[in-house]
């Protein structure tokens, strides 16, 4: 994953693409299973730094959720929008 991506996952995750002052040490950054397979997405709950993930029936749908439509989801992520 290039630094851009990786960037835009931590916002995604966190509401925020900056790293914590006190360094990556201190960021909460939780992958949870979200549910049976249902062809959803990818989420998160970013005040509690979680990717929820549903419980996908084969690594190659779960490759396919995250490779592919997961990148869609993460460049079109806006965040809080603060400054």
């Amino acid at each position: 994953m290039a630094p851009a991506q990786k960037k835009k996952v931590l916002e995604f995750v966190t509401a925020s693409d900056r790293v914590p002052l006190k360094g990556l040490g201190s960021l909460t950054f939780v992958v949870q299973l979200n549910g049976p397979d249902s062809g959803r997405l990818p989420t998160a709950l970013t005040c509690f730094g979680r990717l929820l993930l549903p419980e996908y029936a084969s690594k190659e749908k779960l490759r396919v959720h995250l490779c592919g439509h997961f990148t869609t989801a993460i460049e079109n992520a806006k965040g809080f929008g603060l400054v």
